[in-house]
């Protein structure tokens, strides 16, 4: 008999991080999340501009370490990404893979005009199974 070793990977709701919410023009939002008791988390990041997009469109994503006993947020990020916004009411995404730890992430709507849509959320492996 053979054993199999598996990860349990949990699926969260998609909005465990951030709700469907409007993000509004030139706007920052941030969150702290904890993934120190697992292995990996995917991040889930649905940008979806307004009716209309402007020339300093797009959302960045900025990924910080959290450091130390408090902890810290890192002063420069470790990831940085963008998702466009180039056309107006069409949703883009993007997945950011995190391995165990402590971490900050930050979303700054590029566009000076007008709001966005953003919803995050995270999917977990939480340990392996032998059977």
């Amino acid at each position: 008999m053979s054993t199999v070793t598996a990860p349990v990977m949990t699926f969260n709701a998609v909005d465990n991080i951030r709700a469907s919410a409007t993000l509004v023009a030139a706007g920052t939002a941030n969150y702290d999340v904890d993934y120190s008791a697992v292995f990996e988390a995917q991040i889930h990041i649905k940008n979806t501009p307004g009716g209309s997009v402007s020339a300093t469109r797009g959302l960045k994503i900025e990924i910080f370490k959290r450091t130390g006993s408090g902890p810290t947020i890192g002063s420069s990020p470790f990831m940085t990404y963008y998702l466009p916004s180039q056309t107006a009411s069409t949703a883009e995404s993007a997945d950011i893979y995190l391995s165990t730890g402590k971490y900050n992430i930050k979303i700054t709507n590029l566009d000076a005009a007008q709001d966005i849509v953003v919803v995050i959320g995270a999917d977990t492996i939480t340990n392996l199974t032998t059977t």
